[in-house]
Protein backbone atom coordinates (compact mmCIF):
# COMPACT_ATOMS: atom_id res chain seq x y z
CA UNK A 1 0.00 0.00 0.00
CA UNK A 2 1.23 3.60 -0.77
CA UNK A 3 -0.05 6.21 1.24
CA UNK A 4 1.04 9.98 0.13
CA UNK A 5 -0.37 13.17 0.98
CA UNK A 6 -0.47 15.47 -1.92
CA UNK A 7 -1.11 19.47 -2.24
CA UNK A 8 -4.96 20.13 -3.41
CA UNK A 9 -5.63 22.93 -5.60
CA UNK A 10 -6.90 26.06 -4.31
CA UNK A 11 -10.42 26.95 -4.92
CA UNK A 12 -11.95 30.35 -5.60
CA UNK A 13 -14.51 29.69 -3.69
CA UNK A 14 -12.06 30.04 -0.96
CA UNK A 15 -10.72 33.47 -1.78
CA UNK A 16 -14.06 34.03 -2.32
CA UNK A 17 -14.34 34.39 1.61
CA UNK A 18 -11.76 36.80 2.09
CA UNK A 19 -13.13 39.04 -0.93
CA UNK A 20 -10.15 37.73 -3.57
CA UNK A 21 -12.44 36.17 -6.07
CA UNK A 22 -14.79 39.15 -7.01
CA UNK A 23 -12.86 40.67 -9.93
CA UNK A 24 -10.30 39.51 -12.42
CA UNK A 25 -6.70 39.79 -10.20
CA UNK A 26 -3.74 41.54 -11.82
CA UNK A 27 -0.15 41.79 -10.61
CA UNK A 28 1.17 44.83 -8.79
CA UNK A 29 4.60 45.51 -10.71
CA UNK A 30 6.70 46.63 -7.85
CA UNK A 31 6.49 44.17 -5.90
CA UNK A 32 4.73 41.16 -7.32
CA UNK A 33 1.77 40.82 -4.72
CA UNK A 34 -1.45 39.90 -6.45
CA UNK A 35 -4.28 42.54 -5.79
CA UNK A 36 -8.00 42.66 -6.74
CA UNK A 37 -9.61 45.72 -7.87
CA UNK A 38 -6.66 47.71 -7.37
CA UNK A 39 -6.21 46.09 -3.25
CA UNK A 40 -4.13 43.48 -2.36
CA UNK A 41 -5.76 39.73 -1.25
CA UNK A 42 -4.67 39.42 2.15
CA UNK A 43 -3.52 35.60 2.21
CA UNK A 44 -5.01 33.42 4.94
CA UNK A 45 -2.54 32.66 7.66
CA UNK A 46 -1.92 28.90 9.43
CA UNK A 47 -2.16 28.44 13.32
CA UNK A 48 1.52 27.06 14.44
CA UNK A 49 1.68 23.69 13.56
CA UNK A 50 2.46 20.32 15.97
CA UNK A 51 1.33 20.26 19.62
CA UNK A 52 3.00 21.60 23.06
CA UNK A 53 2.20 18.65 25.12
CA UNK A 54 0.85 15.37 22.76
CA UNK A 55 1.26 13.29 25.94
CA UNK A 56 -0.71 14.86 28.56
CA UNK A 57 -3.60 13.66 30.79
CA UNK A 58 -6.82 15.32 30.78
CA UNK A 59 -8.21 16.50 33.98
CA UNK A 60 -11.33 15.45 35.96
CA UNK A 61 -13.42 18.05 34.75
CA UNK A 62 -12.33 17.39 31.05
CA UNK A 63 -12.42 13.67 31.72
CA UNK A 64 -16.01 14.29 32.94
CA UNK A 65 -16.92 16.77 30.21
CA UNK A 66 -15.19 13.86 27.31
CA UNK A 67 -17.62 11.33 29.09
CA UNK A 68 -20.75 13.42 28.36
CA UNK A 69 -19.57 13.89 24.68
CA UNK A 70 -19.75 10.31 24.12
CA UNK A 71 -23.26 9.97 25.60
CA UNK A 72 -24.53 12.91 23.70
CA UNK A 73 -22.84 10.92 20.60
CA UNK A 74 -24.67 7.65 21.13
CA UNK A 75 -27.67 9.12 21.98
CA UNK A 76 -27.16 11.42 18.33
CA UNK A 77 -27.40 14.53 20.42
CA UNK A 78 -25.16 16.26 18.44
CA UNK A 79 -25.91 20.32 20.04
CA UNK A 80 -25.15 18.63 23.40
CA UNK A 81 -22.20 16.80 22.08
CA UNK A 82 -20.51 19.68 20.75
CA UNK A 83 -20.64 21.45 23.42
CA UNK A 84 -19.46 18.73 25.81
CA UNK A 85 -16.17 17.99 23.39
CA UNK A 86 -15.75 22.22 22.93
CA UNK A 87 -15.09 22.10 26.88
CA UNK A 88 -12.84 19.58 26.39
CA UNK A 89 -10.93 21.42 23.98
CA UNK A 90 -10.50 24.22 25.56
CA UNK A 91 -9.31 22.73 28.90
CA UNK A 92 -6.62 20.75 26.74
CA UNK A 93 -6.12 21.82 23.65
CA UNK A 94 -3.90 19.31 22.33
CA UNK A 95 -6.47 16.26 23.21
CA UNK A 96 -7.15 15.60 19.39
CA UNK A 97 -9.46 12.59 20.17
CA UNK A 98 -12.10 15.06 21.47
CA UNK A 99 -11.34 18.05 18.55
CA UNK A 100 -11.82 15.16 15.73
CA UNK A 101 -14.89 14.33 17.91
CA UNK A 102 -16.25 17.49 17.87
CA UNK A 103 -15.62 17.78 13.89
CA UNK A 104 -17.73 15.18 13.59
CA UNK A 105 -20.33 15.97 15.95
CA UNK A 106 -20.69 19.27 13.83
CA UNK A 107 -21.04 17.48 10.79
CA UNK A 108 -23.74 14.74 11.60
CA UNK A 109 -25.45 18.27 13.65
CA UNK A 110 -25.73 19.23 9.98
CA UNK A 111 -23.66 22.81 11.37
CA UNK A 112 -21.18 22.99 8.30
CA UNK A 113 -20.59 26.65 8.95
CA UNK A 114 -18.57 25.57 12.13
CA UNK A 115 -16.61 22.58 10.57
CA UNK A 116 -13.33 24.61 9.04
CA UNK A 117 -12.72 26.50 11.92
CA UNK A 118 -12.35 23.20 14.45
CA UNK A 119 -10.83 20.96 11.33
CA UNK A 120 -8.07 23.74 10.89
CA UNK A 121 -7.28 23.17 14.87
CA UNK A 122 -6.99 19.73 14.36
CA UNK A 123 -5.34 19.78 11.19
CA UNK A 124 -2.29 21.97 12.57
CA UNK A 125 -1.73 19.81 15.33
CA UNK A 126 -2.10 16.51 13.70
CA UNK A 127 -2.12 16.81 9.85
CA UNK A 128 -0.77 13.27 9.44
CA UNK A 129 -3.81 11.44 11.89
CA UNK A 130 -6.43 13.34 10.35
CA UNK A 131 -5.74 14.81 6.86
CA UNK A 132 -7.79 12.45 5.22
CA UNK A 133 -10.54 11.15 7.86
CA UNK A 134 -13.55 13.37 6.31
CA UNK A 135 -12.76 11.94 2.63
CA UNK A 136 -14.45 8.90 2.47
CA UNK A 137 -17.19 7.82 5.63
CA UNK A 138 -20.45 7.48 3.99
CA UNK A 139 -22.25 9.47 7.38
CA UNK A 140 -19.96 12.34 6.46
CA UNK A 141 -20.99 12.74 2.57
CA UNK A 142 -23.08 16.02 2.96
CA UNK A 143 -20.32 17.90 4.10
CA UNK A 144 -18.66 16.80 1.01
CA UNK A 145 -21.41 18.13 -0.63
CA UNK A 146 -21.70 21.48 0.71
CA UNK A 147 -20.30 24.75 -0.05
CA UNK A 148 -18.03 24.34 2.91
CA UNK A 149 -15.86 21.75 1.26
CA UNK A 150 -13.76 23.71 -0.57
CA UNK A 151 -12.71 25.18 2.62
CA UNK A 152 -12.21 22.34 3.82
CA UNK A 153 -9.54 21.62 0.85
CA UNK A 154 -8.16 24.75 1.20
CA UNK A 155 -7.30 24.06 4.94
CA UNK A 156 -5.78 20.60 3.91
CA UNK A 157 -3.67 22.22 1.14
CA UNK A 158 -2.01 24.55 3.76
CA UNK A 159 -1.23 22.45 6.65
CA UNK A 160 0.07 19.98 4.26
CA UNK A 161 2.86 22.55 3.50
CA UNK A 162 3.11 23.89 6.73
CA UNK A 163 3.64 20.36 8.60
CA UNK A 164 5.98 19.65 6.35
CA UNK A 165 8.26 22.75 7.31
CA UNK A 166 11.10 22.42 9.62
CA UNK A 167 11.51 18.42 9.42
CA UNK A 168 14.91 19.51 8.42
CA UNK A 169 15.68 20.70 11.80
CA UNK A 170 15.01 19.04 15.39
CA UNK A 171 15.20 15.35 15.87
CA UNK A 172 12.68 12.18 15.33
CA UNK A 173 11.63 9.54 18.11
CA UNK A 174 9.41 7.19 19.00
CA UNK A 175 6.99 6.94 21.85
CA UNK A 176 3.85 5.59 23.21
CA UNK A 177 0.79 7.49 23.18
CA UNK A 178 -0.69 5.86 26.47
CA UNK A 179 -0.11 3.00 28.77
CA UNK A 180 1.90 -0.11 27.28
CA UNK A 181 2.29 -3.40 29.07
CA UNK A 182 6.34 -4.17 28.44
CA UNK A 183 7.46 -7.23 26.68
CA UNK A 184 8.30 -10.15 28.32
CA UNK A 185 10.18 -13.13 26.88
CA UNK A 186 8.64 -16.35 27.48
CA UNK A 187 5.58 -18.69 26.91
CA UNK A 188 4.87 -19.86 23.57
CA UNK A 189 2.92 -19.70 20.61
CA UNK A 190 1.85 -16.36 18.86
CA UNK A 191 1.34 -12.90 20.87
CA UNK A 192 0.08 -9.79 20.05
CA UNK A 193 2.59 -7.01 20.20
CA UNK A 194 0.68 -3.73 20.90
CA UNK A 195 2.89 -0.83 22.40
CA UNK A 196 0.75 2.10 21.10
CA UNK A 197 3.63 3.77 19.92
CA UNK A 198 3.73 6.37 16.85
CA UNK A 199 6.91 7.98 15.50
CA UNK A 200 7.25 11.54 16.19
CA UNK A 201 9.05 15.04 15.56
CA UNK A 202 10.20 17.43 17.90
CA UNK A 203 10.74 20.92 17.09
CA UNK A 204 13.53 21.97 19.22
CA UNK A 205 12.75 26.07 18.37
CA UNK A 206 9.10 25.95 19.00
CA UNK A 207 9.26 23.24 21.16
CA UNK A 208 6.01 21.46 19.68
CA UNK A 209 5.92 17.69 18.54
CA UNK A 210 4.62 16.46 14.99
CA UNK A 211 3.08 12.69 14.48
CA UNK A 212 4.30 11.44 11.63
CA UNK A 213 2.74 7.96 11.18
CA UNK A 214 -0.47 6.13 11.88
CA UNK A 215 0.05 3.02 12.65
CA UNK A 216 -2.44 1.66 15.03
CA UNK A 217 0.16 1.78 17.58
CA UNK A 218 2.56 -0.80 15.93
CA UNK A 219 5.61 1.96 15.19
CA UNK A 220 8.62 -0.34 16.57
CA UNK A 221 11.88 1.04 15.41
CA UNK A 222 13.48 3.83 12.93
CA UNK A 223 16.36 5.11 11.52
CA UNK A 224 16.98 8.35 9.68
CA UNK A 225 19.01 8.56 6.39
CA UNK A 226 22.71 10.82 6.88
CA UNK A 227 21.09 13.47 4.14
CA UNK A 228 18.08 13.85 6.66
CA UNK A 229 15.69 12.93 3.60
CA UNK A 230 14.17 9.87 4.71
CA UNK A 231 12.85 8.21 7.38
CA UNK A 232 12.73 4.58 7.67
CA UNK A 233 10.49 2.64 10.28
CA UNK A 234 9.63 -0.68 11.44
CA UNK A 235 5.88 -1.70 12.27
CA UNK A 236 5.48 -4.73 14.15
CA UNK A 237 2.15 -6.03 15.77
CA UNK A 238 3.12 -9.85 16.45
CA UNK A 239 5.78 -12.10 17.81
CA UNK A 240 6.34 -15.75 17.67
CA UNK A 241 7.42 -16.85 21.31
CA UNK A 242 9.74 -19.64 22.95
CA UNK A 243 11.51 -20.06 26.54
CA UNK A 244 14.51 -17.99 25.78
CA UNK A 245 13.61 -15.23 23.53
CA UNK A 246 10.58 -13.72 20.87
CA UNK A 247 10.60 -12.74 17.09
CA UNK A 248 8.70 -10.82 14.84
CA UNK A 249 5.80 -12.12 12.60
CA UNK A 250 5.42 -10.43 9.43
CA UNK A 251 7.03 -7.21 9.90
CA UNK A 252 6.41 -4.60 8.20
CA UNK A 253 8.83 -1.80 7.01
CA UNK A 254 8.45 1.46 5.43
CA UNK A 255 10.14 5.17 4.07
CA UNK A 256 8.88 8.60 5.01
CA UNK A 257 10.01 11.09 2.46
CA UNK A 258 10.73 13.84 4.18
CA UNK A 259 10.73 15.97 1.37
CA UNK A 260 7.25 16.09 0.42
CA UNK A 261 5.49 14.62 3.68
CA UNK A 262 5.24 10.97 1.75
CA UNK A 263 4.73 7.60 3.35
CA UNK A 264 5.67 4.13 1.26
CA UNK A 265 4.49 1.34 2.66
CA UNK A 266 4.64 0.06 5.28
CA UNK A 267 5.18 -3.02 3.54
CA UNK A 268 4.97 -6.34 5.14
CA UNK A 269 8.02 -9.26 4.88
CA UNK A 270 6.18 -12.35 5.48
CA UNK A 271 7.98 -14.92 7.70
CA UNK A 272 9.69 -14.92 11.05
CA UNK A 273 12.58 -12.87 11.92
CA UNK A 274 14.90 -12.50 14.83
CA UNK A 275 16.13 -9.04 13.93
CA UNK A 276 15.27 -6.03 11.46
CA UNK A 277 18.07 -3.83 10.65
CA UNK A 278 17.34 -0.70 9.33
CA UNK A 279 20.18 1.03 7.41
CA UNK A 280 21.15 3.02 4.02
CA UNK A 281 23.63 2.27 1.87
CA UNK A 282 26.22 4.79 0.21
CA UNK A 283 23.98 6.55 -1.87
CA UNK A 284 21.17 6.55 1.10
CA UNK A 285 19.14 4.24 -0.43
CA UNK A 286 16.80 2.40 2.52
CA UNK A 287 18.11 -1.16 3.45
CA UNK A 288 16.02 -3.12 5.59
CA UNK A 289 17.87 -6.55 6.75
CA UNK A 290 15.60 -9.19 7.84
CA UNK A 291 17.74 -12.03 10.25
CA UNK A 292 16.18 -15.48 11.00
CA UNK A 293 17.23 -18.15 13.86
CA UNK A 294 20.76 -18.73 13.11
CA UNK A 295 22.03 -15.74 11.23
CA UNK A 296 21.23 -15.47 7.89
CA UNK A 297 20.06 -12.56 6.48
CA UNK A 298 18.50 -10.75 3.73
CA UNK A 299 18.56 -6.75 2.58
CA UNK A 300 15.66 -5.50 0.38
CA UNK A 301 15.08 -1.81 -0.50
CA UNK A 302 11.94 -0.30 -2.62
CA UNK A 303 11.82 -0.78 -5.58
CA UNK A 304 11.81 1.92 -8.02
CA UNK A 305 8.29 2.75 -8.16
CA UNK A 306 8.45 2.19 -4.50
CA UNK A 307 5.75 -0.06 -4.39
CA UNK A 308 7.20 -2.71 -2.66
CA UNK A 309 10.58 -4.57 -1.60
CA UNK A 310 13.00 -5.19 -3.93
CA UNK A 311 15.88 -8.05 -3.27
CA UNK A 312 19.35 -6.41 -2.94
CA UNK A 313 22.80 -7.72 -2.52
CA UNK A 314 24.29 -4.45 -1.18
CA UNK A 315 25.33 -3.87 2.31
CA UNK A 316 24.67 -1.33 5.38
CA UNK A 317 26.61 1.39 4.78
CA UNK A 318 27.71 3.65 8.08
CA UNK A 319 24.86 3.97 10.91
CA UNK A 320 21.72 1.35 11.43
CA UNK A 321 19.36 0.68 13.58
CA UNK A 322 18.88 -3.08 14.92
CA UNK A 323 15.89 -4.00 16.30
CA UNK A 324 14.53 -7.02 18.37
CA UNK A 325 11.35 -7.53 20.07
CA UNK A 326 13.34 -7.06 23.33
CA UNK A 327 15.32 -3.82 22.16
CA UNK A 328 16.24 -1.62 19.96
CA UNK A 329 20.05 -0.12 19.49
CA UNK A 330 21.53 1.82 17.12
CA UNK A 331 25.28 2.31 15.91
CA UNK A 332 26.01 5.72 14.05
CA UNK A 333 29.47 3.93 12.46
CA UNK A 334 31.18 0.92 12.66
CA UNK A 335 34.78 3.31 12.60
CA UNK A 336 34.43 6.65 13.86
CA UNK A 337 37.08 8.81 12.73
CA UNK A 338 39.67 9.62 15.16
CA UNK A 339 38.81 7.46 17.48
CA UNK A 340 39.84 3.61 18.50
CA UNK A 341 38.43 1.86 21.08
CA UNK A 342 37.69 -2.64 21.58
CA UNK A 343 34.33 -2.97 22.57
CA UNK A 344 33.75 -3.31 26.34
CA UNK A 345 37.28 -1.81 27.33
CA UNK A 346 36.89 1.61 29.93
CA UNK A 347 39.11 3.75 27.94
CA UNK A 348 39.56 4.88 24.49
CA UNK A 349 41.84 6.82 22.55
CA UNK A 350 41.41 10.60 20.26
CA UNK A 351 43.66 10.58 17.91
CA UNK A 352 44.45 13.20 15.07
CA UNK A 353 47.28 13.89 12.30
CA UNK A 354 50.52 15.66 14.14
CA UNK A 355 48.90 15.39 17.61
CA UNK A 356 49.38 13.41 20.45
CA UNK A 357 46.82 10.42 21.18
CA UNK A 358 44.77 11.80 24.17
CA UNK A 359 43.37 9.00 26.06
CA UNK A 360 39.72 9.28 27.95
CA UNK A 361 39.42 6.63 30.93
CA UNK A 362 36.42 5.34 32.32
CA UNK A 363 35.65 3.62 35.61
CA UNK A 364 33.22 0.88 33.71
CA UNK A 365 33.71 -1.28 30.51
CA UNK A 366 32.51 1.10 27.51
CA UNK A 367 29.74 0.44 25.08
CA UNK A 368 31.40 1.46 21.58
CA UNK A 369 28.23 2.84 20.04
CA UNK A 370 27.66 5.27 22.91
CA UNK A 371 30.99 6.96 21.13
CA UNK A 372 29.80 9.99 19.05
CA UNK A 373 31.43 13.16 18.42
CA UNK A 374 29.33 16.90 17.96
CA UNK A 375 29.35 18.11 14.64
CA UNK A 376 32.59 20.06 14.83
CA UNK A 377 34.40 17.39 16.80
CA UNK A 378 34.67 19.67 20.25
CA UNK A 379 33.05 17.29 22.31
CA UNK A 380 32.66 13.46 22.22
CA UNK A 381 30.04 11.22 24.52
CA UNK A 382 30.70 7.98 26.06
CA UNK A 383 28.55 6.01 28.25
CA UNK A 384 29.01 2.62 30.06
CA UNK A 385 27.89 -1.03 28.90
CA UNK A 386 24.71 -1.73 30.64
CA UNK A 387 24.54 -5.32 31.99
CA UNK A 388 20.37 -5.97 31.23
CA UNK A 389 20.90 -9.35 32.83
CA UNK A 390 22.35 -7.89 35.63
CA UNK A 391 20.22 -5.54 36.04
CA UNK A 392 16.85 -7.87 36.15
CA UNK A 393 18.00 -10.18 38.50
CA UNK A 394 18.46 -7.84 41.73
CA UNK A 395 15.43 -7.73 43.13
CA UNK A 396 15.85 -4.06 45.19
CA UNK A 397 15.41 -1.44 43.15
CA UNK A 398 18.51 0.50 45.21
CA UNK A 399 21.08 -1.90 44.54
CA UNK A 400 20.71 -1.90 40.64
CA UNK A 401 23.53 -1.08 38.59
CA UNK A 402 23.59 2.44 37.46
CA UNK A 403 24.70 3.89 34.02
CA UNK A 404 26.69 6.79 33.36
CA UNK A 405 26.84 9.07 30.73
CA UNK A 406 29.84 11.67 30.38
CA UNK A 407 30.80 14.84 27.67
CA UNK A 408 34.11 14.74 26.74
CA UNK A 409 35.70 18.43 25.65
CA UNK A 410 38.57 18.32 23.55
CA UNK A 411 39.94 22.29 24.36
CA UNK A 412 39.58 21.59 27.93
CA UNK A 413 40.71 18.02 28.30
CA UNK A 414 38.21 17.41 30.87
CA UNK A 415 35.28 15.26 31.44
CA UNK A 416 31.50 15.71 32.96
CA UNK A 417 28.81 13.36 33.65
CA UNK A 418 25.54 14.71 31.95
CA UNK A 419 23.48 12.02 34.00
CA UNK A 420 23.30 8.87 35.56
CA UNK A 421 20.51 5.94 35.95
CA UNK A 422 19.08 2.21 34.92
CA UNK A 423 19.66 3.46 30.58
CA UNK A 424 21.51 2.59 27.46
CA UNK A 425 21.80 6.58 27.31
CA UNK A 426 21.47 7.03 23.36
CA UNK A 427 22.42 10.26 21.96
CA UNK A 428 22.45 12.51 19.49
CA UNK A 429 23.75 15.63 19.12
CA UNK A 430 21.66 18.66 17.58
CA UNK A 431 24.63 21.21 17.41
CA UNK A 432 28.34 21.32 19.40
CA UNK A 433 26.01 23.12 22.19
CA UNK A 434 23.12 20.72 22.37
CA UNK A 435 23.33 16.88 23.04
CA UNK A 436 19.52 14.94 22.96
CA UNK A 437 20.09 11.58 25.40
CA UNK A 438 17.94 9.01 26.68
CA UNK A 439 17.27 8.18 30.09
CA UNK A 440 15.01 5.33 31.78
CA UNK A 441 13.97 2.07 30.36
CA UNK A 442 10.01 1.27 29.49
CA UNK A 443 7.19 3.46 30.91
CA UNK A 444 10.08 5.67 32.67
CA UNK A 445 11.77 5.96 28.69
CA UNK A 446 12.76 9.88 29.04
CA UNK A 447 14.43 12.09 26.29
CA UNK A 448 16.28 14.88 27.61
CA UNK A 449 17.94 17.91 25.83
CA UNK A 450 21.28 19.13 27.78
CA UNK A 451 22.79 22.35 26.71
CA UNK A 452 26.27 22.56 27.84
CA UNK A 453 26.51 26.47 27.19
CA UNK A 454 23.52 26.95 30.64
CA UNK A 455 23.87 23.40 31.77
CA UNK A 456 19.92 23.40 30.97
CA UNK A 457 18.53 19.89 31.20
CA UNK A 458 15.26 19.90 29.65
CA UNK A 459 13.13 17.02 29.98
CA UNK A 460 10.52 16.27 27.20
CA UNK A 461 6.95 15.93 28.31
CA UNK A 462 6.47 12.00 27.17
CA UNK A 463 4.60 10.37 29.92
CA UNK A 464 4.39 6.90 29.03
CA UNK A 465 8.10 5.88 27.46
CA UNK A 466 10.09 7.51 24.32
CA UNK A 467 13.41 6.85 22.89
CA UNK A 468 15.80 8.46 19.78
CA UNK A 469 15.23 4.89 17.56
CA UNK A 470 13.02 2.79 19.63
CA UNK A 471 11.30 2.94 22.69
CA UNK A 472 14.97 1.65 25.52
CA UNK A 473 14.35 -1.60 27.34
CA UNK A 474 16.20 -3.88 29.36
CA UNK A 475 16.29 -7.65 27.79
CA UNK A 476 18.37 -10.46 29.17
CA UNK A 477 18.24 -13.07 26.51
CA UNK A 478 20.62 -14.82 24.40
CA UNK A 479 19.81 -13.76 20.39
CA UNK A 480 21.06 -15.99 17.85
CA UNK A 481 22.36 -12.91 15.57
CA UNK A 482 25.46 -11.14 15.94
CA UNK A 483 26.30 -7.56 17.69
CA UNK A 484 27.30 -4.93 15.68
CA UNK A 485 29.07 -3.53 18.85
CA UNK A 486 30.98 -6.67 19.67
CA UNK A 487 33.52 -6.68 17.05
CA UNK A 488 36.64 -4.15 17.51
CA UNK A 489 36.61 -1.02 15.78
CA UNK A 490 39.48 -0.32 13.71
CA UNK A 491 41.50 2.94 13.15
CA UNK A 492 39.66 5.32 11.23
CA UNK A 493 41.65 7.71 8.67
CA UNK A 494 41.51 11.46 9.98
CA UNK A 495 40.28 12.34 6.68
CA UNK A 496 36.83 13.56 6.91
CA UNK A 497 33.93 11.38 5.17
CA UNK A 498 35.92 8.30 5.33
Amino acid sequence: MKISWTLLGLTCGVFAVAGGCKDKKKTDAADGSTQSAGKPVVQPTTEPVGQLDPFARLSTDAGKALDRGWKATKAKKWEDAQQAFSEVVAASPDYVPARWALVRALVLGNNFAGVPLAFEGLLARDYVGYATKLDKPKELKALRDSAEWAKIEDLKTRYATAYLAGLDKGFFFVARTRTANEVKPGGGGEATLDLKQEIYHYADDTKRFRRLTDTDGHAFAIDLTRNRKQLTFLVAAKLKRDKNSDAFVDPKVGVIDLDALQTFGPYVQKGTYNEVALGQDAANLPLFTFTISGGEAKTYTLDTAKTGLALVGAGNDGGETRAQPGQVSHSTSRVLAGVKITDGANQFTLESEGQPAIPVVAARPLQASSIDWSPSKTRITYAGKLDACKILATANAKDKEKNELYVYEVAKKTAQRVAAGISGFESLWLDDDRLVYESGVGKDGQLHIYTFSTHADLALLTRHGAGLYGVPTLACEKADVADPNEAPSEEAPDSEGD
